[in-house]
Formats: structure tokens, sequence, C-alpha cells
């Protein structure tokens, strides 16, 4: 009987620790967090990928996107979406964020000098 408490208080408590970890990730504050890492990253990504308009665009239309998030996310309406939305928003910012570094790791030397 002992046993079956423990189980249940300690099923409770990683219930517990798991609702608190997936609100601090949909919190309105880790987006505004990531829109301004995905924001700097994008300009630094810009400035290696000066010679590619397309890249440019692409750097532009990240930037007017988090713009616009960062707006919705300072919005109290941001906390009514599902947090499964909120969720598959993070994944994709996640996702976007790891296409910018991987681009900034393939972009040319400025210079084939070795030094």
């Amino acid at each position: 009987m002992l046993a079956r408490i423990k189980e249940r208080i300690a099923a409770l408590l990683r219930r517990l620790a798991l609702q608190r970890r997936l609100s601090r990730e949909i919190d309105p504050r880790s987006f505004l967090e990531l829109t301004a890492e995905l924001r700097d990253l994008a300009e630094a990504a810009s400035k290696l990928w000066q010679q590619e308009p397309e890249f440019q665009a692409r750097v532009r239309r990240i930037k007017s996107d988090m713009d616009q998030l960062e707006a919705l996310a300072a919005r109290p309406e941001f906390k009514r979406l599902p947090a499964e939305r909120r969720l598959e928003l993070k994944k994709s910012l996640a996702d976007s964020r790891q296409q910018l570094l991987d681009s900034m790791y393939q972009a040319p030397t400025p210079t084939s000098t070795l030094q």
C-alpha cells in the first residue's frame, strides 16, 4: 500500500515537472528571445552571403517574419494559442535557426589566400 502511494506521488511529481518544462518552452518570453536571436543570425548570415540576391531576399523575409512573431508574442492573445500550436511554432523556429547556422557554415571564405 505504501509503495503504491509512493508511485502515485512520484508520477504526480514527474507530471508536474513535465508541465513546468513545457510551460517554460512555450512562454512568450522564450519566443521573444528566439526571434531576437534569429534576427541577429539572419543579419550575420546576410553579411556572409552579400553577393547572393536570393539569400538576401530570404533574410529580408526572415526579418519580417520575426518582426511579426515578436509583435504577436508580445500580445496577451499569444498565450491563448493552444500549447500544441506554440510547440509547433517553437520547433519551426528551432529548425530555421539550424538552417541559418548551416548556411553560415557553408558560406564561402572571404579570400582564397591562406593565412
